[in-house]
């Protein structure tokens, strides 16, 4: 099982390609490339639910769902991070029908799933929740009481405790800023209505948020003719119901990110981090820390290969961020499939260690769950190698 490799070398800021075991050529399925899909970590696995690609024709997919739903894809992957294997999840029950620039959310063994779009973009938006148990596959749309949001796409949406909160989004035609919050308990929508004095920030859509001490705050976003400012953060007080604008310092060198739309942010502890996305002219492969207990920014010193926009990200508990899709040209518009990662906090020396193991012995993934254990392989990390789907992939 010896391996020809170079010295494994552990760093963090460092983005990696992740190369998936099999490809079509050998029948084994792999995603299609796409944009404006979303992905959630669980357990050893990230997901990827729906996405768009106008560039692939009917001959190029056989596929029955594709030949149904094409330009977008119906489509729930699970890629496994230890592995490296994909898994296309038929599932069961009532998928979504409006497949790009939804919002989602990992919950528990859940992934929840909220707004989005079916073709012609913006004449068929949802206002519906719906709920995926990921180790099934198996789907529900969530009943609701309360005032919803508006059907819209590219809705930012963030958990905390057993609160969904929804912000902005567009019909195709008009943006909002709009706030709204799900009480996941009692299934209800609170429309969280601003007071008359506060200062309503620009309505947006692809716009990222998170909550931070009983605060909304809102990263970048924009329109079809602009991208938002990500120096001044709109900041919506939960409690007060209050818009204000949050001050942040620049990187000492590099200034703030540049505004931008269709990136992604991921919070970790006491940081958010920011990568790629789109102002209309240039697409970003940098990667920006937010320090929440300072707000000041930082550029972090790598690039993902290929700038990236309408990309999905996730972080595991362990600190690594997950890259998957995205638009990587902007003047053919092609779409990627790549899978990368990028750590962003040193790792606990078990999962460096892990690394390095399949680093020099590749063909480990492929053994059996017995002879994993008598190597002395502890057994959660044989449970996330093999824990894949029964129901068999196809695509």
């Amino acid at each position: 099982m010896s391996s020809s490799k170079g010295i494994y070398n552990y760093k963090p800021y460092v983005f990696h390609p992740v190369r998936p075991r099999g490809n079509l050529k050998d029948g084994t399925p792999i995603p299609m490339p796409r944009s404006g899909h979303r992905i959630v970590c669980y357990g050893f696995s990230f997901y990827s639910f729906g996405g768009y690609n106008p560039k692939i024709g009917s001959s190029e997919y056989l596929d029955d769902t594709w030949q149904r739903t094409n330009p977008l894809f119906q489509e729930l992957w699970q890629f496994n991070t230890v592995s490296h294997k994909w898994t296309r999840i038929e599932g069961a029950g009532r998928m979504p029908e409006e497949l790009a620039s939804h919002s989602a959310v990992q919950l528990g063994h859940s992934m929840l799933v909220f707004g989005g779009t079916a073709m012609p973009f913006g004449d068929s938006s949802s206002d519906s929740l719906y709920i995926c148990h990921l180790p099934t596959g198996n789907w529900q749309k969530v009943i609701t009481k309360g005032k919803k949001p508006e059907p819209m796409y590219g809705q930012a949406m963030c958990l905390n405790d057993d609160k969904l909160y929804v912000v902005g989004g567009t019909t195709g035609f008009q943006y909002s800023i709009d706030v709204h919050c799900l009480d996941l308990r009692q299934r209800t929508w609170i429309p969280l209505t601003p007071i008359a004095y506060s200062t309503t920030p620009e309505e947006r859509y692809r716009h990222e948020i998170f909550e931070h001490e009983g605060s909304l705050y809102v990263l970048g976003g924009g329109r079809s003719d602009k991208a938002c400012d990500l120096s001044d953060l709109p900041t919506f007080n939960l409690e007060s119901k209050f818009w204000s604008v949050t001050h942040t310092c620049p990187d000492q060198s590099s200034g703030y990110p540049a505004p931008r739309r269709c990136h992604v942010a991921s919070k970790l502890g006491n940081y958010v981090y920011l990568h790629g996305g789109y102002n209309g002219d240039e697409a970003f492969a940098d990667l920006w820390r937010l320090d929440l207990l300072r707000w000041k920014w930082q550029r972090l010193p790598c690039k993902s290969p290929v700038p990236l926009y309408f990309h999905s990200a996730a972080v595991t508990e362990e600190g690594c961020m997950y890259i998957f899709g995205g638009v990587k040209d902007l003047k053919q518009n092609k779409r990627s499939a790549r899978v990368t990662k990028v750590w962003l906090q040193v790792a606990k020396l078990r999962e460096i260690c892990w690394e390095a193991l399949c680093h020099y012995t590749p063909a480990l993934t492929t053994l059996q769950p017995d002879a994993l254990l008598q190597m002395g392989i502890p057994q959660d990390i044989v449970d996330g190698l093999h824990h894949q789907h029964l129901t068999p992939a196809y695509g």
